[in-house]
């Protein structure tokens, strides 16, 4: 039988409720982020909806925008666990930029995943609206910055160069036309529900999903492949 020491127990057990204390903090944050944007939210609600008192969080955080920061950090590096290692082995296929094919079914599969973690995360999508709004003033203070569109637009560069995408499309953009047009298909279909009916019905979201690829299909690669 293995003994774990009294002061390695005591330590681990330590390490343990600091980081679910920070887990509970961070959800609290999300949803009153999410709720109320960042400059609407204050720390005394994030505080009461923790069950933590806010000398705690600005302990484990220093202050809004230290909490704020790690709020946008832990939904990223969830979406990387999520979508980055299936992303990443797409973008490694040496055919993307010179098949037609396989780029297509990398906008395909890169539109699914993407759909599908936001969809999973409403929360995180309504913060991302919210910087929008206020012209993400906030976001451009924050000290963790995810670079998720260098890649996308060495892609686009080279897809352009062989004449797969468009080549009256700036590649500078094409990262920012698929996010915007996932980002703001989602954040809308509340609006629209009488029409679309609710994406928590499977079958109206692979319907919805299905259209923004084609959508983003037939918006940035050449015509004449499609």
């Amino acid at each position: 039988m293995f003994i774990i020491p009294a002061a390695e127990g005591k330590r681990s057990a330590k390490i343990y409720d600091a980081a679910r204390t920070r887990g509970i903090i961070l959800d609290a944050a999300e949803e009153i982020f999410a709720e109320l944007g960042y400059s609407a939210a204050r720390i005394d609600a994030i505080a009461k909806a923790s069950g933590y008192n806010k000398s705690l969080i600005y302990q484990y955080f220093g202050d809004k925008l230290g909490l704020y920061t790690e709020v946008v950090k832990r939904a990223d590096q969830i979406g990387e666990q999520i979508t980055g290692a299936f992303i990443s082995g797409l973008l490694q296929n040496d055919k993307l930029v010179s098949d037609p094919e396989a780029f297509r079914s990398f906008l395909e599969s890169m539109t699914r995943e993407t759909v599908s973690f936001l969809l999973e995360h409403r929360s995180y999508l309504r913060i991302l609206f919210w910087e929008a709004a206020e012209d993400w003033k906030t976001w451009n203070q924050i000290t963790y910055r995810p670079d998720d569109v260098t890649q996308m637009h060495e892609l686009a560069l080279a897809a352009q160069k062989n004449g797969i995408l468009r080549q009256d499309l700036d590649p500078a953009l094409f990262p920012m036309m698929i996010m915007n047009v996932i980002t703001m298909t989602l954040q809308s279909s509340t609006r629209f529900e009488h029409l679309l009916g609710s994406l928590d019905s499977p079958q109206i979201r692979e319907q919805t999903t299905r259209q923004i690829v084609q959508f983003i299909i037939h918006g940035v690669m050449e015509p004449s492949l499609l």
